[in-house]
C-alpha cells in the first residue's frame, strides 16, 4: 500500500498536493481566457473587414483575419488538449491505483475462501470443544471475530472502489470523446489556416505581377498612413505621466528583440520599389515572438486598424503615444493600464507585404518622431 501510495504521489502532484497545483494552474487559465479574448476580438474584426473593407487592402486584410483566426483557434484547440491530456493522466492513475488494490482484496477474498474451504464449517470451534480447553476455544473465537469483521470490511472496501472505478471509467470515456473532438476541431483549423495562407500567396504574387493592382495598394497605404495620424490624433487624451518618459531618453529597450532593418525617414519600398515616408521603425522579428510596451502607460487603441494589421497604441503621457502593427496576436485591452517592458501582443504579419515584423512608431504630440534615439 505505501509503494502505491509513493507511485501515486510522483504521478498525481496535484491531487495529493493541491496547493502547488493551484499556482501552476492561473498560468493556463490566464492563457486560456487570453486567448478566447483574441479569439473573440479576430471574430468581430473578421466580420466588420468582410463587410466594410474593399480595396486592395481590404482584401489583404480580410485573408489576414482569417489566418490570425485559424492560429489562435490552433492555439486554442493546444492549450485545451494540454489541460485535458494531464486530467486524462491522473485519471488513468487514479483507475491504475484502483485496480491495483482491488487486485490486492481479490487475492485476500481468494486466500480467506480456500482457507475455509479446507477448515470447513466451525472446524476450529470442534477441536476447541473435543480438548476441552475454554482458554483455547475463547481464543478461537475471538480470532474468528476478528477475521469475520476483516474479511466484511475488505468486501465493503471492494464494492465502493468497484463502484469507484465504474465512475473513473465513464469520465475517462467522456474525456477521450472530448479529447477527439478537439483534435478534430484542431485539424479543421489547421487545414483553413493552410488554405488562408496559400491564398495569401496568390494574393501577394499578383500584386507584385500587376502594376495596375500595385499602384491601387501604394495609394491605399498612402491613406492608411493619414488614418493613423487622424486616429492618433483623435485618441490623445492629454495625460500627464507620473513618471516623464523624457527622462527615460536613451535608455528604454526596444519593444521586441530583433534586428532594425528599415529606420525613420524616407526608405524604398521593399514591394513597390518606390521611395515612400516611413515614420517609424520595422523590426524583423520570428513569428511569435513578444512584443513589450516600451514605457508605463495607458492602452488608448488595441484592435484592426487598416494597412498596420493587428495594432495597439500606447499613450505614455506627456504628449508621448507609441505605436505597435502587424501582430499576430495582441494581448492587451483598450483602457488597461501597462507597464514597461509588459508582454503587450506577439509578432506577426497582419496586414503586412513582406512577412512577419513589428512596425514600430513614436510620436510627439502628434508628429511622428525618430524612436531610434530613445533606445539604449
Amino acid at each position: 500500500m505505501r509503494a502505491c501510495t509513493l507511485k501515486l504521489a510522483l504521478v498525481l502532484p496535484g491531487l495529493l498536493f493541491p496547493a502547488e497545483a493551484q499556482e501552476r494552474a492561473p498560468d493556463r487559465e490566464t492563457r486560456l481566457r487570453g486567448m478566447e479574448r483574441h479569439i473573440e476580438r479576430l471574430q468581430g474584426e473578421l466580420e466588420r473587414l468582410q463587410t466594410r473593407e474593399q480595396g486592395v487592402l481590404g482584401q489583404l486584410s480580410r485573408i489576414d483575419a482569417e489566418i490570425a483566426l485559424r492560429e489562435a483557434q490552433l492555439e486554442d484547440t493546444a492549450i485545451r488538449l494540454e489541460e485535458l491530456g494531464e486530467e486524462i493522466e491522473a485519471r488513468e492513475a487514479i483507475a491504475v491505483g484502483i485496480e491495483t488494490m482491488q487486485a490486492g482484496r481479490e487475492a485476500y477474498l481468494s486466500f480467506r475462501l480456500r482457507e475455509m474451504y479446507k477448515q470447513g464449517p466451525g472446524n476450529s470451534f470442534r477441536r476447541s470443544l473435543i480438548t476441552g480447553e475454554v482458554e483455547e476455544f475463547l481464543e478461537g473465537l475471538r480470532y474468528a471475530s476478528y477475521l469475520s469483521e476483516r474479511d466484511a470490511r475488505v468486501i465493503r472496501e471492494y464494492r465502493v472502489d468497484a463502484e469507484r472505478l465504474r465512475g473513473e471509467q465513464a469520465v475517462l470515456i467522456g474525456e477521450r470523446e472530448r479529447q477527439q473532438a478537439i483534435r478534430n476541431e484542431a485539424e479543421r483549423a489547421r487545414n483553413r489556416l493552410v488554405a488562408g495562407r496559400r491564398e495569401r500567396t496568390g494574393f501577394l504574387t499578383r500584386l507584385r505581377k500587376d502594376s495596375d493592382v500595385r499602384k491601387s495598394a501604394l495609394g491605399e497605404l498612402e491613406e492608411a498612413a493619414g488614418e493613423l495620424t487622424d486616429l492618433v490624433d483623435d485618441l490623445a487624451t492629454g495625460a500627464v505621466a507620473g513618471v516623464d518618459m523624457h527622462t527615460f531618453r536613451g535608455l528604454l529597450d526596444l519593444p521586441v528583440e530583433g534586428r532594425i532593418s528599415e529606420r525613420f525617414g524616407q526608405i524604398v519600398h521593399p514591394r513597390f520599389k518606390t521611395r515612400v515616408p516611413h515614420p517609424g521603425l520595422d523590426i524583423e522579428a520570428d513569428q511569435g515572438r513578444r512584443i513589450t510596451g516600451i514605457f508605463d502607460g495607458t492602452v488608448v487603441y488595441a484592435a484592426w486598424l487598416r494597412g498596420y494589421g493587428l495594432t495597439a497604441i500606447l499613450d505614455h503621457g506627456s504628449g508621448l503615444v507609441s505605436i505597435y502593427s502587424h501582430a499576430s496576436v495582441l494581448l492587451v485591452e483598450k483602457g488597461e493600464k501597462v507597464l514597461r517592458g509588459q508582454v503587450i501582443g506577439q509578432v506577426g504579419e497582419t496586414g503586412s507585404l513582406k512577412g512577419p515584423f513589428l512596425y514600430f512608431e513614436l510620436r510627439e504630440n502628434g508628429r511622428a518622431i525618430d524612436p531610434a534615439p530613445w533606445f539604449r
